[in-house]
């Protein structure tokens, strides 16, 4: 009687000679896909790297905006509030996005940059001396910076680069009024 599976078909001898359990396959498999691990978590690492640049150049120039407000300010309370903000932006536009932290704004920190800093000091008898459109450009910049810790619980590399953006453009509205206020 002829044994029934000499009918099926053999790979390549050779192959199953030199490796009998096929773990140089595996171990090839296993090589490329480390492979392809190690260029994704490196392409990750240099997006978040340039997203945290591009957090702290809008911040900066945020903030540089907002202490030129407070260097027109003709009560000296109202530019100490302003000068507290534009600390408060370039902390949380740098140092308070923390890859891997808990996306939280320290309270010191949410308090400077609340909405209410178009208002200025308390107990004054005066407003900053602020036109609409900077007040307007004055809160969406607050708004934006405190945002940017956030991004870290999210897609940060994606979503820091968006409020960026919209930090530089919120600045260039502000720079923009003050050009026309001195036009």
């Amino acid at each position: 009687m002829t044994n029934p599976l000499s009918f099926l078909p053999v790979a390549d001898r050779r192959a199953v000679d030199d490796d009998p359990d096929g773990l140089a396959a595996d171990d090839e498999r296993a090589e490329q896909a480390a492979a392809r691990a190690a260029a994704a978590r490196e392409e990750r690492e240099r997006a978040v790297r340039e997203a945290l640049a591009l957090a702290v150049d809008a911040g900066e120039a945020a903030a540089a905006w907002v202490r030129e407000l407070a260097a027109r300010q003709s009560d000296e309370n109202h530019a100490l509030v302003l000068g507290r903000a534009a600390d408060a932006i370039v902390q949380a536009s740098a140092h308070e996005v923390i890859p891997g932290g808990d996306g939280r704004l320290v309270e010191e920190l949410r308090y400077h940059l609340a909405a209410d800093v178009l208002l200025g000091a308390t107990r004054t008898a005066t407003l900053p001396e602020l036109r609409a459109v900077e007040r307007l450009a004055l809160v969406a910049v607050c708004a934006l910076a405190a945002a940017m810790p956030g991004c870290v619980l999210g897609d940060l590399e994606r979503e820091l680069p968006i409020l960026a953006d919209a930090l530089n453009t919120a600045t260039g509205i502000g720079h923009a009024a003050a050009a026309e206020m001195t036009a």
